[in-house]
């Protein structure tokens, strides 16, 4: 089952019209990785510890979406996108702005991540398995959480992504897999009891050459916002002007949808950990 599961991802993505650049006649993500873990999973209580009680475990994510009490043990899958290198490429040479290919993807191409989430709980709940992709349920929501107002989610991608030994994060606070930090995710949470992959123990920064090595900080050194230094992550700062009136009118100018924004993410591109795991 976890096979023809990963196959239908795999598939999915490949061959789905919301997964194709019209600015780069490519891909915007190239072959997913795809990775199982435990719904009771001891990290996702952890979680509601350490960084702030309002995170969902699997469980309450699949009980506010099927009801209180219908929970009895499952599945998350969890899934790594690489960006395609044509995007990639574009991006490494910019110091200011994102450039067009990747204003345009970060304006639609995010949008298949909404499709590929949807896709895969249609296709595990047609099968007869419960399934909801938290992440493009109506209660996700995005604001400052806890007594120290942290900018985050109810439900977070890259803290999955961790459970389930697909990488670790970064002096940026992105999240540095297999194929690099230029990537984005999704998961959903299912009534399917598949049998776990293999965990690592790896700390959560293992991947990051300046945090685990004290070497690199190249991130720092693209960031045109001044929202990276050597103590860490500005989310405030990072956010105002990636998502900003400046980054809306820009990919509107481009082509992209209105509402949407350029992003920025010159942090992900022209460092070494843009595609791959630079600790190897």
């Amino acid at each position: 089952m976890k096979e023809m599961i990963k196959d239908e991802i795999i598939r999915f993505t490949s061959e789905n019209k919301g997964n194709w650049s019209a600015a780069t006649n490519d891909h915007y993500y190239d072959e997913p990785l795809v990775k199982f873990i435990s719904a009771d999973d001891f990290l996702f209580g952890d979680y509601k510890k350490l960084i702030y009680p309002e995170l969902l475990t699997p469980k309450e994510a699949f009980e506010l979406a099927f009801g209180q009490g219908t929970y009895s043990g499952g599945s998350v899958i969890s899934i790594v996108l690489p960006i395609n290198e044509k995007i990639r490429i574009s991006n490494r040479s910019q110091t200011k702005q994102p450039s067009k290919e990747w204003a345009l993807f970060n304006s639609f191409g995010h949008l298949f991540l909404t499709t590929l989430s949807k896709h895969i709980e249609d296709y595990l709940n047609k099968k007869g398995y419960r399934t909801i992709a938290p992440s493009v349920a109506e209660w996700f929501v995005v604001k400052p959480f806890g007594p120290d107002q942290i900018l985050g989610s109810n439900w977070s991608e890259r803290h999955v992504a961790y459970a389930a030994s697909l990488g670790t994060f970064s002096l940026n606070e992105g999240f540095i897999s297999e194929k690099g930090i230029a990537v984005r995710l999704a998961s959903v949470v299912t009534e399917l009891k598949l049998t776990p992959d293999s965990k690592t123990d790896k700390h959560h920064t293992a991947n990051c050459l300046f945090c685990s090595m004290g070497t690199c900080g190249a991130c720092i050194k693209r960031c045109p916002a001044g929202a990276l230094s050597k103590e860490g992550h500005d989310k405030m700062k990072c956010r105002n002007f990636a998502y900003g009136e400046k980054m809306k009118e820009l990919v509107v100018s481009y082509g992209g949808k209105p509402g949407t924004s350029a992003g920025c993410s010159l942090c992900q591109t022209n460092v070494p950990c843009e595609f791959r795991n630079p600790i190897r």
